[in-house]
């Protein structure tokens, strides 16, 4: 044969593949014989064989013409056939290269010839091979090849037949071992047909009610039902199954063979045309859940806790009032002794051994003791414990009833307390009988009062210290809580007996008895009339310091609207000298005086900012803003500057997102960190550094550091120079000039950021400042206005100035007209009206706000009032000198476009006109 000579040991265990297609019979070999013999007999071999592939061996099943029963299944032709699933035909093995080495070719018995046919079953897997083989060279005919082929689906076939008949076998056992399960069980089950006909029954309907199972068969289950229940039952099932319900849970009475009742449990489910039921007879837990209900019934109506304990003192029940009392809940308590749980660090332990050795000599005991919640906080507890003895006189339960006392001992103590200290209190201390009449003074009180405990006795210190100012709608309030039994505290004003009025504390306690009634109440009362006074004093000096804010605020308004108006034209004034092409002699002069006007305009901005941020007035806005655009328009500014110093001024910033943010704040913190790092720094470098440290929902965060190389700031100055009106050194503000302004306000508007300023710093070396703010990403459309130059956009358009001040007029007039911009202009809020609703129409409008006859807010408000698309599209941007907080909503208010404050630079007019005429 093909085999290899190696044959394993007989006791090898059989390959569980094929017990489960039954090959293992004794049967399905003779009949496998069969097969074998006949397709050696067609197809003229000497030797046929069936087997079957497990792991690495191969048994074979049946065969002709060879003895050996498994094999090793590598190297061998019938391997081959199993692993290709396919039919294979050889007719010189010893020709043919892939099996001339195969042990059974090579050696003995030396095969020439093989054909094998796979055995593959229905699911598509190849279970083994029916192959035939000669030691001679030759071939099969078709009709060979076909009767093979079908011999092999005859071992498939036969194979299938024989799984079935095994899985039927083994069902109709767990068949019977079902019944007998039912049989044995002793709890009930049935199955009915959809009318509750008995279909079968277990033999516990024996054993439950008295009925042998054929005695019930083929019965309704309705008539064994109590007619009581029966009605209600069915409604149950009815109405469930009209809502598809399938399974149901139901308690009713079943009647016995000898007229007795007995309560069962049912679980029935419906399936097809049948009702499989489970009943557990629940009679006797019915009668204990009866007793029970009516136990805590009684239990759950008081407010005492309840506890029941066997003989050996473990508890076995408590009600809910224990567990609000105590916290412990019945699955902390079972099995347990309730001494052993209440106990703490200062439970008094021989109490809880004197208590159990009464129980265990049968006497009830009462006892209070200190015990301790679930959550460790100490509880008084009154303990009234009920021995109950069975008919024999022994011990069967204890029954123990549970008080909280916690508030009595508190209140015992706290009297203890009072009655030791109160006759030596400065405090005026006065006790009360339950109807809150006096029954006892101290000293202090006396004097307080002026009348002594005798004529105090039975009286009411609210009837005797009242006066005309006295509130006495308070006092009756206090009475009322006090009859509630809750404390109180008011501070009233009276008069003692020499008429001398005073104001006075009250803190009233009442002492709760154990019934929960009023025993007594204790009050104290303190002269507080010097406290008060004070109070006065320093409420009116809140006042006055409230008065002085708004003075010094209506001040800084009304000096910031009058600096700011003759400022603006010597501003405006010399921005147009200079740009009209100044001779150079003067072009000095005009420079000098240029950087004059903006360091004044720099000074009172960096103390107007000062205030308002210090007042709370500054708030910042959230526009569209360019970070890297922005540092670099400021590098920019700043070059000259700088160079005039003989500094380096670099910016090192990577590409940047779209924000929000105040660009004028973020503007003012970087010149003042970057001016003063020019101002400090000769033939240096100077850098402004920025960079994205994160990105989340929707938000970045950038640092900013300025770093320079300048004379740095002594480590000792380091944390004063955010102080206002502070410099490092005292030389340094006559040698550099400043306000010492400028660090204390970037620290207040970065404040404001929510970001802090650090400082890093070493003198003779350089200087780094830095901070970091989160901004909200912009949206991915917001749109950066483009530079243009003013003749591209400006020209012809018409534009009213209205301003009470002729110098601010001419000035607007002379930078409008230079960029081809046609002027017209209004003394006040009515004329301009006038001219709106009368001239050519206008492409903007600069408004003043504070005018005579209409100010700039009434204008613009007739104006949009008006309406029509001209006018309530008609850009108006208010002038303002002002610093109030209230200017910026009142602009909007008014239906102001836009703002500008005084005094303005052409380049901020420009940025006007850009974002208006730019967007139109």
């Amino acid at each position: 044969m093909d085999e290899p000579s190696t044959f394993l040991p007989d006791d090898t265990l059989q390959p569980s593949q094929l017990g489960v297609h039954g090959v293992s019979e004794q049967g399905q070999e003779l009949a496998f014989d069969n097969f074998t013999r006949l397709a050696a007999m067609i197809c003229e071999v000497p030797r046929a064989y069936i087997s079957f592939k497990e792991g690495e061996l191969l048994w074979i099943r049946s065969a002709t013409g060879l003895e050996e029963s498994k094999v090793l299944l590598e190297g061998t032709l019938t391997g081959f056939v199993i692993d290709t699933a396919a039919f294979l035909l050889v007719e010189d093995a010893s020709a043919d290269t892939r099996f001339m080495e195969a042990s059974a070719v090579a050696g003995s018995p030396h095969v020439r010839f093989f054909a094998g046919m796979p055995l593959i079953d229905a699911a598509g897997n190849c279970l083994g091979a029916f192959c035939v083989c000669d030691m001679k060279k030759r071939s099969l005919t078709e009709a060979q090849r076909i009767t093979l082929e079908t011999l092999s689906r005859e071992v498939i076939l036969h194979l299938s037949l024989r799984k079935s008949n095994f899985a039927l076998q083994e069902q109709l056992t767990r068949s019977r071992e079902f019944v007998d399960i039912f049989n044995l069980s002793p709890d009930l089950h049935c199955i009915l047909d959809r009318q509750g006909k008995i279909l079968f029954i277990n033999a516990a309907v024996t054993t439950m009610f008295g009925y042998q199972p054929e005695e019930v068969s083929g019965e309704s289950i309705w008539t064994f039902c109590h007619e009581d229940d029966r009605k209600e039952l069915l409604r149950l099932l009815e109405s469930g199954l009209k809502n598809h319900e399938k399974q149901f849970n139901i308690e009713f009475r079943i009647v016995g063979n000898y007229a007795e009742t007995r309560w069962v449990n049912w679980n029935m489910v419906s399936k097809g045309d049948r009702w499989y039921g489970y009943g557990r007879d629940v009679t006797e837990s019915k009668r204990v859940q009866s007793e029970l209900l009516q136990l805590s019934f009684v239990a759950s109506k008081v407010n005492n806790g309840i506890v029941i304990s066997d003989a050996n003192s473990q508890i076995t029940w408590v009600n809910n009032a224990f567990e609000k009392i105590t916290g412990f809940g019945s699955e902390d308590l079972r099995g347990k002794r309730l001494g052993d749980l209440i106990a703490g660090p200062k439970t008094d332990l021989l109490l809880i051994e004197k208590a159990r050795k009464l129980s265990r000599n049968k006497q009830s005991f009462t006892v209070d003791i200190l015990a301790y919640r679930k959550d460790k906080r100490p509880i008084w507890l009154s303990i009234y414990n009920t021995v109950v003895l069975d008919e024999e006189g022994k011990v069967d339960a204890e029954v123990e009833i549970i008080l909280d006392i916690t508030e009595k001992k508190k209140a015992e103590e706290q009297l203890q307390v009072l009655s030791l200290v109160a006759s030596k209190a400065n405090t005026g201390v006065v006790i009360y009988n339950r109807s809150g009449h006096i029954t006892w003074v101290n000293e202090s009180f006396e004097k307080l009062s002026g009348y002594p405990l005798k004529d105090l006795l039975g009286k009411r210190p609210g009837d005797l210290l009242a006066a005309p100012e006295t509130d006495l709608s308070r006092i009756e309030e206090a009475r009322n809580k006090a009859g509630l039994k809750q404390p109180y505290y008011l501070e009233i004003q009276a008069r003692d007996k020499s008429g001398r009025g005073m104001w006075v504390s009250v803190a009233n306690t009442p002492i709760v008895n154990a019934e929960g009634e009023v025993e007594r109440q204790v009050e104290l009362i303190t002269d507080i009339t010097e406290r008060k006074a004070f109070e006065a004093e320093i409420i009116d000096a809140k006042e006055q310091a409230l008065r002085l804010s708004e003075a010094k605020e209506m001040f800084l308004s009304v000096m910031s609207h009058e600096i700011r108006t003759p400022l603006n034209a010597v501003i405006g004034m010399t921005n147009l000298l200079l740009d009209n092409d100044p001779k150079e002699s003067q072009l000095a002069d005009l420079n000098i005086l240029k950087f004059s006007a903006d360091n004044l305009l720099s000074i009172i901005n960096d103390i107007l900012d000062f205030t308002k941020i210090e007042t709370g007035k500054l708030q910042l806005e959230k526009l569209p803003l360019d970070i890297v655009a922005l540092c670099r328009d400021i590098i920019q500014s700043l070059q000259v500057n700088a160079a005039k110093r003989g500094n380096t001024l670099r910016l090192n910033a990577g590409s940047l997102p779209l924000v929000t943010g105040d660009r004028t704040r973020l503007y003012q913190v970087l010149m003042n960190l970057l001016g003063n790092a020019i101002k400090f720094t000769e033939n240096g470098l100077i850098e402004l550094n920025v960079s994205d440290v994160g990105q989340a929902d929707g938000e970045i965060s950038l640092h900013f550091e300025v770093r320079d190389t300048g004379i740095g700031i002594p480590a000792d100055k380091q944390e004063y120079v955010f102080e206002a009106f502070t410099q490092a050194k005292t030389e340094i503000s006559r040698k550099y000039g400043g306000t010492g302004l400028g660090l204390a306000i970037t620290k207040k508007l970065l404040g404001l950021h929510q970001a802090d300023l650090q400082l890093h710093s070493r003198e003779g070396e350089g200087t780094a400042f830095s901070f970091t703010i989160s901004f909200s990403l912009a949206a991915t459309d917001a749109v950066q206005i483009p530079e243009t130059k003013a003749g591209d956009l400006y020209a012809g358009r018409r534009i009213l100035v209205v301003d009470d001040n002729e110098v601010n007029i001419v000035i607007a007039r002379r930078i409008f007209e230079r960029w081809g911009v046609k002027v017209d202009s209004a003394a006040n809020g009515q004329e301009a009206v006038d001219m709106i609703l009368n001239e050519p129409p206008y492409d903007m409008v600069f408004m003043d706000v504070h005018m005579p006859v209409l100010d700039g807010y009434e204008a613009t408000r007739k104006i949009r009032e008006i309406g029509g698309t001209y006018l309530a599209s008609l850009p108006i941007v208010a002038l303002s000198a002002s610093i109030e907080r209230e200017e910026a909503e009142a602009f909007a208010d008014s239906g102001m476009s836009a703002y500008l404050l005084k005094p303005f630079k052409p380049e901020e007019v420009r940025n006007i006109f850009d974002a208006f005429f730019t967007a139109h």
